[in-house]
């Protein structure tokens, strides 16, 4: 990333991946090359994702530094030998070729993914007079979009035959609703987000999109976060009431889709502190598995 003019450091493969050509300027070249390697790095461990940013001089804050100070700070940051850093630099850069490698041909195609999510927040509050929901997510543009799609289920719950099942939502801030379908019996709602501008490559923007349960409409005793596109990482909140918080309460991590609704009580049990909230954080997020938390109430049914 220090190289000046960088395009001429990248080979074809490369470029085309991350979008670039001969024509654009050095900056966006920049943004884009540094977009396209950060979207790849979400599925590692935090140890490797930092030797990617540091090894490439993606951290802004450290990218005027020459290599072997940058070697030098992962070794401090990560408490090891200076050879145990340039270890682990190796280790991550073999593990992104391979990541570009299996991911290559579908993400370089109009069809692969134009955006990632670089950080995921959300609030589900239990403490209201229905469930509601404040997902905000920071997402970074690999290709210049205008728009992005999100998609929200809300599962019945075992015995829930009521002819109504709906979800109310609204954007707090960054985007506006355009289109809100419903699938699978209205049970999953995916929504068509409009952005207050078109982004270009490498830009960040941060959206809130807020859910609400009609009243009286059950849900089910989970909330969990599932990336399908690449996701750095997340952090879930549940808000339970004062005078009726969960008998238990307990993390799931990267669990298999179908594994949410074990109502099985997971190890990495969670107390509500004294305001009723329990928290829990979550990094390197892989595609397509779960991650959130799972409740019981004294007087819930099973499932």
């Amino acid at each position: 990333m220090q190289s000046s003019p960088l395009r001429r450091r990248l080979g074809p493969l490369l470029a085309d991946l991350c979008g670039v050509s001969w024509t654009e300027p050095e900056a966006t070249t920049r943004a884009k090359v540094r977009a396209a390697l950060l979207a790849r790095t979400a599925d590692m461990p935090r140890e490797l994702r930092r030797a990617v940013e540091l090894a490439y001089a993606l951290d802004p804050d450290h990218s005027y530094l020459r290599l072997d100070r940058r070697i030098e700070q992962l070794a401090t940051e990560l408490s090891v030998q200076h050879r145990t850093a340039r270890r682990r630099i190796d280790e991550a850069v073999a593990r992104l070729v391979r990541t570009i490698a299996l991911r290559t041909s579908v993400e370089a195609s109009e069809s692969g993914p134009a955006w990632h999510v670089q950080a995921m927040s959300a609030l589900l509050r239990l403490d209201t007079p229905t469930p509601e929901l404040y997902e905000t997510r920071d997402i970074t543009a690999i290709r210049a979009i205008d728009q992005i799609t999100v998609q929200f289920s809300l599962p019945r719950r075992p015995g829930d035959d009521a002819p109504d099942h709906d979800v109310r939502a609204d954007v707090l801030f960054g985007a506006r609703i355009t289109e809100l379908t419903r699938h699978n019996a209205g049970q999953v709602f995916r929504l068509t987000l409009a952005l207050p501008r078109t982004l270009a490559p490498g830009e960040r923007h941060q959206i809130c999109v807020h859910y609400r349960v009609p009243p009286g409409q059950a849900v089910r005793e989970h909330y969990v976060f599932q990336p399908l596109t690449p996701c750095a990482r997340c952090t879930v909140r549940l808000r339970f009431p004062l005078d009726r918080g969960p008998v238990i309460a307990w993390r799931l991590d990267g669990v298999p889709p179908r594994a949410v609704d074990d109502r099985a009580p997971g190890p990495d049990r969670l107390e509500p502190d004294s305001v009723g909230e329990v928290t829990s954080d979550f990094d390197g997020l892989q595609q397509g598995h779960a991650y959130g938390i799972a409740w019981a109430f004294p007087d819930a049914p099973d499932g």
